[in-house]
């Protein structure tokens, strides 16, 4: 049963689509550095939702959707779908399949529908048959050699998915910066549904968030070069950030006390923010 749609993931479809209707479609290119989020986004900020007591995949809607970029709200959807499956990919390795499925579950039940029609206008091959024939598969035959196979070719589906935007554009800090905060605020809510009275008490909350910072991170590492040599103290700052970031989720089972707490996570990710402009 597919689980309710979470607050920053219908914002991000709500958001794709409007910003399409506004735009006639995808461009082609990006828009300007710094977008703003639209000011809807507090619209969005709710608060827990899905099922079984799982916080909401953050209630923090707008930076974490629509930014009157479609190209970036597209990035931004399948940004947030690597990250469930590179936690996925973990748990897996160490045997918790029961673990892996809801995170292999969210891209096609929570995050697919958000883009399935910028899919076809940017000439993407549907995946959604893919991802769900590995959700099926977690479930029925998680010890399969077919289970890597279908993994594999999920990834490399995303990632083509990715490789539609032009490389300048994906190269770019200004366009991964303006991804990679939405996604650390996204992970900063998981954290904060996932800890409550100083106890981790949600634990697919807490793999969420690891997995988009991990992401994050990754995708950082592409323009760390290019930021470390043109804005050599907002590099600084962020590496810093991200590092100590990383540091909060040490494993992909949560610890039993939390490294830090929400609010010292929400802090790292608005340093980030704050040299991302």
């Amino acid at each position: 049963m597919a689980k309710q749609l979470k607050p920053v993931e219908l914002f991000l479809a709500v958001g794709l689509a409007a910003t399409l209707g506004a735009c006639g479609g995808p461009t082609p290119e990006g828009g300007e550095a710094g977008t703003e989020p639209s000011p809807t986004a507090d619209a969005a900020h709710g608060g827990e939702g899905g099922e079984g007591g799982e916080g909401g995949e953050g209630g923090e809607g707008g930076e974490a959707g629509a930014t009157g970029n479609p190209d970036t709200n597209y990035m931004s959807t399948l940004a947030l779908m690597k990250g469930h499956l590179m936690v996925a990919e973990e748990l897996i390795a160490a045997g918790s399949y029961e673990e892996a499925e809801p995170h292999i579950g969210h891209p096609v039940e929570e995050l697919y529908g958000g883009i399935e029609a910028e899919l076809a206008e940017r000439n993407v091959p549907p995946f959604e048959d893919q991802l769900n024939e590995l959700l099926d598969l977690t479930k029925s035959a998680p010890e399969s050699d077919q289970l890597k196979t279908e993994f594999d070719e999920s990834i490399a589906a995303i990632d083509g998915a990715i490789a539609t935007l032009p490389a300048d554009q994906r190269q770019s800090p200004d366009f991964v910066l303006q991804v990679i905060t939405p996604l650390l605020k996204t992970a900063a809510e998981e954290y904060e549904a996932a800890v409550v009275d100083g106890k981790i008490v949600e634990a697919v909350e807490y793999q969420d968030s690891r997995g988009f910072v991990l992401y994050a991170d990754q995708l950082y590492q592409t323009i760390a070069q290019e930021m470390e040599q043109t804005r050599a103290e907002d590099h600084a700052a962020i590496a810093k950030s991200l590092q100590e970031l990383k540091a909060i989720w040490p494993t992909v089972t949560p610890p039993e006390t939390p490294v830090k707490p929400p609010a010292d996570v929400h802090i790292l990710v608005l340093q980030v923010e704050q040299r991302s402009s």
